[in-house]
């Protein structure tokens, strides 16, 4: 090969070279975008974080739900009855009836729910009138400096977390608790028709108690009509009582849900505290963390549980004409209820909720402290 020969092949390769570096994409603007990436999911990390601990929380702990309210509003022996029953006569899918609305709004509701107690626990910090001293009544501040001052302002960031989720999720609890109870609903309502049939020689009666011979006993226990769906429960809440009907039970969804957050968020962050300084860790760890979350879950429960009892119970009536309602109020269903069946008629059914809060609520945290973290790391950014 001549010498000029040599040259223009040296210039055809380096014009090829530059053709392919030409053509071939820049890095840069995929660094960039994946960094723009990482600030925002950064900055949105407490949505992100409770968004993956809500959906996580729904899918594990809904059948437990399920089978606290029927046990509420129901009459069974023991847990192990209900489950036993519920799944004969509806199958598993029986105790995951209502978990759309729930699922679907779960994340939107959990993120929520973080993001106004944390904008609260700022706003309260920022102003605190008493950032130096203690207040004149010798209550703890706002500074999170002392486990008093963790306590206190955690519950009232969750108070004010719990009172706005309660304003926005009225209606989706009370369908909730229509889907399910519609198996049961519709069951009564086919024992009550066979009762009548007997008072007619219908039907045989042994030692005056009328037998119901069921039509098909092996089979699982059909819905009524306005419970096919979440959106057929909503049409028939508003025709019979119009949209503010879907409001029906707000006030004791807001007691429940404002009180309980308090006591939920106050004794999750006193407990994480506590502990943290008993080891003298500036972090906690996943053990702390599922601690403080079944502790908070367990006591948050043991003392809203009453009013939550009643508010199930009064939105279970919410479709029953007003003359057949078995109660005129929440004062009246609370002394029926205790008149009964004293104290522990205000409890029944908190078994199931206690033995789903420690590990549900122990998970919730400890997925959430988890996806904040992991963000905080892949930003490369402090927590």
């Amino acid at each position: 090969m001549s010498q000029s020969e040599k040259i223009a092949h040296s210039k055809l390769a380096v014009n090829r070279r530059d053709d392919h570096a030409r053509q071939a994409p820049s890095p840069e603007p995929q660094t960039n975008s994946l960094a723009q990436w990482r600030l925002v999911l950064y900055e949105n990390r407490t949505l992100a974080s409770a968004i993956t601990a809500a959906v996580t929380g729904m899918l594990v702990g809904y059948p437990f739900d399920s089978l606290k309210t029927r046990m509420q509003t129901h009459h069974y022996s023991s847990l192990l009855e209900c489950a036993r029953k519920s799944i004969t006569d509806e199958g598993i899918y029986g105790l995951y009836r209502g978990l759309l609305p729930p699922l679907l709004t779960a994340s939107a509701a959990k993120s929520l729910s973080f993001s106004v107690f944390e904008q609260m626990k700022q706003w309260l910090r920022q102003h605190d009138p008493y950032k130096q001293a203690n207040s004149l009544f010798g209550l703890p501040n706002f500074q999170r400096t002392t486990i008093e001052s963790v306590a206190l302002t955690a519950a009232v960031s969750g108070w004010a977390s719990g009172a706005v989720i309660a304003a926005l999720c009225c209606p989706l609890e009370l369908i909730k608790v229509q889907m399910q109870l519609a198996s049961l609903v519709n069951k009564n309502t086919d024992s009550l028709v066979a009762a009548s049939k007997t008072t007619t020689g219908q039907a045989a009666t042994i030692g005056g108690n009328a037998l119901v011979k069921p039509t098909c006993q092996n089979k699982r226990l059909a819905s009524p009509h306005w419970a096919r769906s979440n959106l057929s429960v909503f049409r028939e809440i508003v025709r019979q009582r119009g949209f503010l009907g879907m409001y029906y039970g707000l006030g004791l969804h807001m007691m429940r849900d404002a009180s309980g957050t308090a006591i939920y968020f106050s004794s999750y962050e006193t407990v994480k505290e506590t502990l943290r300084r008993l080891t003298g860790s500036d972090k906690t760890g996943v053990m702390t963390h599922m601690f403080s979350g079944g502790i908070c879950g367990v006591l948050s429960w043991l003392l809203i549980f009453p009013v939550d009892l009643v508010k199930s119970t009064m939105q279970s009536q919410v479709l029953q004409p007003k003359n057949k309602q078995a109660f005129t109020s929440a004062w009246h269903c609370l002394r029926d209820i205790y008149g009964r069946r004293g104290l522990s008629g205000l409890y029944r059914g908190v078994s199931v909720s206690l033995i789903r809060a420690f590990p549900i609520h122990g998970l919730n945290f400890v997925v959430y402290e988890w996806a904040r973290a992991t963000i905080c790391r892949v930003a490369a950014r402090p927590e």
